[in-house]
């Protein structure tokens, strides 16, 4: 006799009965409410054997069931033990019924299983990598992005053009002040005085550039060719004035005050830096050269334009050169400091003039950019005249046929300047 203990739908165990003839077997179930464990003897295929030669051993089978109460909590955190693998049995192949018992525990171990996992812990963070912050980092600043809109860069040529107007002011009106602020351990001579003022006069000129790109801007006209040839001469000038006192700095550094030293860089790096900030934005090519129109002048007015930009060249080779013109006075040791920085002045000199050619060619000197550079020139050449005239008359230059040419190219420039400016039409 077997008896097999069967675990009903409902969570009941049902204890039954069956006749097996000449057969014994032995079967141990647990049966739970997540898994079913079986286990078969490892002696068998022996016992069969011996039931087969006749012999009339009584055999007592022996089924446990064990049902854990639905209202017992399960535990959470202990997996179920895994299902071991039932061998097949001849007598448990003969029907239905038979074969019922055993894919029943297979399908309740694999749900087991599905839940165990899902019911697993997922991992949570540590509180260290909740904590961790990421560096410090500094903002950068982009002249370039703080320079793209129209208005910053009104403003910007706006502040340049009132600095090269106030100092051109102080270095004409009180250039002894200034030696004194700038170069407080220096011994300076008339000569020293007449040179910075022929420096401040050139500043005039820089800020009737910076003036009419400030209006270029408001009116968004800064990308044309004329705006970006005055920019790149602006630039080219601050770098010019950085090199000057660069060439300079060996004898002149223990002879600066240490503020104004500062300021000179400062204001020569910040004007340079705002200029190529502009082009890079407003030229479409990034920081690519201004188109340069080297065609014959195409007027007696074009030519006037074209002469007076090879004697500017020539005068900012001139501030490097021997002195030949003032011989009256002696030199100091900031002199030759002085008289190179009239080259950048003289420098953006010639970029006006080139403009100006240009614009003659095109029949555009009436346009108020123009009439504005021309009266740039203007002031600069008569405010030299007036400055090289007082050298003549206080023996600092002596009365030849240079100093007298001088002059008169001079005057000349600025009259053919001022004349231009007044009668040129739209």
């Amino acid at each position: 006799m077997q008896r097999s203990c069967l675990l009903h739908p409902n969570g009941s165990s049902k204890l039954t009965t069956s006749a097996l003839s000449g057969k014994r077997a032995c079967y141990c179930r647990v049966l739970r409410r997540s898994c079913v464990t079986a286990a078969t003897r490892s002696d068998w295929r022996a016992e069969i054997e011996g039931s087969d030669s006749g012999s009339d051993k009584s055999a007592t089978t022996t089924t446990t069931a064990t049902l854990q109460s639905p209202a017992e909590p399960r535990p959470a955190a202990s997996a179920p033990p895994p299902a071991a693998a039932v061998p097949p049995s001849p007598w448990s192949q003969s029907g239905p019924s038979s074969r019922a018992p055993q894919q029943q525990p297979a399908a309740t171990a694999a749900g087991a299983a599905a839940g165990a996992a899902a019911a697993a812990p997922t991992a949570t963070p540590k509180p260290e990598d909740a904590k961790r912050e990421e560096p410090l980092s500094l903002p950068a600043f982009d002249p370039t992005a703080l320079f793209s809109s129209p208005k910053n860069q009104a403003s910007a040529f706006t502040a340049l053009a009132a600095t090269s107007a106030i100092l051109s002011v102080l270095c004409v009106v009180e250039p002894q002040a200034i030696l004194h602020v700038a170069l407080p351990e220096a011994y300076t001579s008339d000569l020293d005085v007449t040179f910075l003022r022929t420096a401040g006069v050139t500043l005039a000129a820089s800020a009737a550039v910076e003036y009419s790109l400030k209006h270029a801007a408001e009116s968004q006209l800064l990308k044309s060719a004329t705006y970006q040839r005055l920019m790149a001469g602006c630039a080219l000038k601050s770098v010019a004035f950085l090199a000057v006192l660069a060439a300079n700095t060996p004898s002149t550094l223990q002879l600066w005050s240490l503020p104004v030293w500062l300021a000179y860089v400062g204001t020569a790096v910040v004007a340079g830096a705002i200029n190529l900030s502009v082009i890079s934005n407003t030229s479409g090519k990034g920081l690519a050269p201004p188109p340069l129109d080297l065609n014959v002048p195409q007027n007696p007015t074009s030519w006037g334009y074209a002469t007076c930009t090879a004697l500017y060249l020539l005068t900012v080779l001139a501030c490097f050169a021997p002195e030949t013109l003032y011989t009256g006075d002696s030199y100091s040791a900031v002199t030759p400091l002085l008289k190179g920085v009239w080259a950048p002045g003289f420098l953006l000199a010639a970029v006006m003039s080139f403009v100006l050619k240009d614009a003659s060619d095109r029949g555009r000197l009436g346009a108020s950019t123009f009439k504005n550079l021309n009266l740039g020139l203007a002031a600069l050449e008569y405010g030299y005249s007036i400055i090289f005239g007082s050298a003549i008359l206080s023996d600092q230059v002596d009365i030849d046929l240079p100093a007298v040419s001088n002059l008169g190219g001079s005057l000349l420039i600025a009259t053919f300047a001022l004349y231009t400016y007044a009668t040129a039409k739209k």
